[in-house]
């Protein structure tokens, strides 16, 4: 009405309203936002006057009759205005984290191929105190494990037995030091191949493992750094956040001058991993003993590993040497750039020492914390359990299409596999619908002479095709005996393994195949007939296998082979053609 009766007031209002919504919306963005913005605040600003404007002459200009009419012209005007204006403010927002996950920080230096363990370069005599000491520790950390194994084998049917025994078996893997942790954290990803009240209790290894003394993190960043904890960090939280197999996490911000982006950037809000002391030490020894129990169980646990160790156990104590990790990080970015619903942390080499990593803050929940949190919901509600229970199947369904794209790419795309994604090293943001993923300090890759022939034999596997299978299995056996292999025999065996899991002997044939223990049946024919598999081409196996066990606990219908042929066939079309050598 006092438009109505004050045109030229309402027209003024018009005006000013619009101009301080447009400018508004461009004072809310940050420094790098306002820049942005700048070159289209303009054309903004004058849409928004002309919004204003003809709603208040229509007020001015109507009859008392219609005058409300006209007000509520001028209050839609107000209202969309408004709303393009936050519109605005979040369109440049969103584009302001973009430009922070577009932030290029300068390279960390390829560590050296080989990692050249401290106990290699020790004087004999230490090392066989070492191996003594290492030895007698380890059999006081396992003496509760074995006792509590032999009375479950006389009370069997004792369920406080064997909750004690599943207690021992946590309680002295976590004391054992990073090998043990690391092969129960890779079993804990198989529930395929144990009872589910083990794997159940073999998983709190990927998040429960044991931390060490704040004051040593505190020492060791002054010992890297030169600088005590308080310089270099505007705050830093003393309780870690994670502590996993090699290092434990702290959470903190650095002083402005410290940005990771360089002195005044944005980069501040990180994560400090710091390693565990002592932990490269015992590392080199226990891969051995580890080996030996991976023999002694093959009658048990049905495993085995008939390659090249040596070449394998450099992958795994290559996780030793935070360089490394930082350099496979920002090889992955640089793989997944582009992909929004896949990221990883970002580093910068003045923050990398063989010890302490310090990487950008990466928010989200882990994601077995989060299928835990749906398993352990409770609701009297029928129908909220029900759609509780459809909204974890949603969930898994869309996390488990992300992780099989990702670890699809990473291997017959990109030629560089995160080798150890179990649930403990993923964060799921559920405000944007992405995945960090964390700890890549194991990655796998082939050789360029094998690259190419893998791909053809994993699509001769995921296909059932025995005679591909057979003439690649010979080309990639390095076995140093002068054991001639009877081929007919062999390939019998390979086919036996093709009908049991592709074929007509197939058991249950509307289920997916079972990649990982389809892999393991031609190690084990390889084994009987003396053949020893190249150690990049088993460890690549292998990491199908970790993350095939997390695929397969998000979506158990999930079929990993069959799935695997469209990214084959995308990126390597001559698989398609028959077996012929490369």
């Amino acid at each position: 009405a006092a438009l109505a009766a004050r045109p030229s007031a309402g027209l003024i209002v018009a005006r000013r309203t619009a101009h301080a919504a447009a400018g508004h919306s461009q004072r809310c963005l940050l420094p790098a936002g306002r820049r942005a913005a700048s070159a289209v605040a303009a054309p903004v600003r004058s849409a928004l006057v002309r919004h204003f404007t003809s709603a208040a002459t229509a007020a001015a200009t109507s009859s008392s009759g219609s005058a409300r009419r006209a007000v509520a012209l001028f209050a839609a005007a107000v209202g969309s205005a408004g709303a393009g204006a936050c519109a605005y403010r979040w369109y440049f927002a969103a584009a302001e984290v973009e430009a922070e996950d577009d932030v290029e920080l300068p390279p960390v230096p390829e560590p050296a191929r080989r990692f050249v363990h401290p106990y290699e370069e020790w004087p004999w005599y230490k090392r066989t105190w070492f191996t003594i000491k290492r030895s007698v520790f380890l059999a006081w950390v396992f003496a509760p494990f074995m006792r509590a194994s032999a009375c479950l084998l006389v009370f069997s049917d004792s369920q406080p037995w064997r909750e004690y025994w599943l207690e021992q078996m946590l309680l002295c893997t976590q004391k054992a030091g990073a090998a043990f942790l690391k092969f129960g954290q890779w079993l804990s990803m198989r529930p395929d191949m144990f009872p589910p009240d083990v794997i159940q209790t073999l998983s709190k290894l990927r998040s429960d493992s044991p931390s060490h003394p704040t004051e040593v993190s505190r020492e060791v960043l002054k010992q890297q750094f030169g600088r005590d904890v308080d310089e270099l960090f505007e705050a830093f939280g003393d309780e870690p956040i994670a502590s996993g197999s090699v290092g434990q996490v702290h959470r903190a911000r650095l002083r402005p001058e410290f940005a990771l982006d360089g002195p005044g950037g944005k980069l501040r809000d990180v994560a400090v991993k710091v390693q565990h002391p002592g932990v490269v030490d015992s590392a080199f020894m226990d891969l051995n003993i580890v080996w030996k129990v991976v023999d002694l169980s093959q009658r048990f646990l049905h495993m085995t590993m008939p390659f090249d160790r040596g070449e394998f156990d450099e992958v795994i104590q290559a996780q030793m040497d935070f360089q490394r990790e930082a350099f496979n990080l920002q090889r992955f970015s640089r793989n997944f750039r582009g992909e929004p619903r896949i990221r990883f942390p970002k580093v910068s080499p003045q923050f990398v020492t063989p010890v302490v990593l310090i990487e950008t803050w990466a928010d989200g929940q882990v994601i077995s914390n989060i299928l835990e949190d749906f398993d352990n919901a409770k609701t009297s509600c029928k129908d909220a359990l029900t759609q509780l229970g459809q909204k974890k199947r949603e969930f898994q369904a869309s996390l488990c299409g992300i992780l099989y794209d990702m670890s699809m790419k990473m291997m017959v795309r990109d030629n560089f596999v995160h080798g150890d994604l179990h649930g403990g090293n993923i964060l799921y943001s559920e405000k944007d619908k992405h995945v960090t993923v964390l700890d890549a300090g194991i990655a796998t890759s082939l050789d360029r002479d094998t690259f190419k022939p893998f791909t053809k034999f994993l699509h001769a596997l995921c296909s059932g095709q025995t005679d591909t299978i057979v003439e690649y299995l010979q080309r990639f056996n390095e076995s140093p005996w002068a054991v001639k292999v009877d081929l007919a025999e062999f390939r019998r065996d390979i086919q036996a393994t093709m009908d049991k899991f592709m074929g007509p002997l197939r058991q249950n044939p509307d289920e997916p195949v079972n990649a990982a223990d389809m892999f393991g049946e031609v190690m084990f024919s390889m084994q009987k007939h003396g053949m020893l598999m190249k150690g990049d081409v088993a460890s690549t196996l292998f990491t199908i296998s970790i993350s095939e066990g997390l695929i397969r606990q998000l979506d158990p219908t999930f079929d990993v082979a069959t799935n695997a042929i469209p990214y084959i066939v995308r990126h390597f079309p001559a698989a398609l053609i028959g077996g012929g050598s490369e």
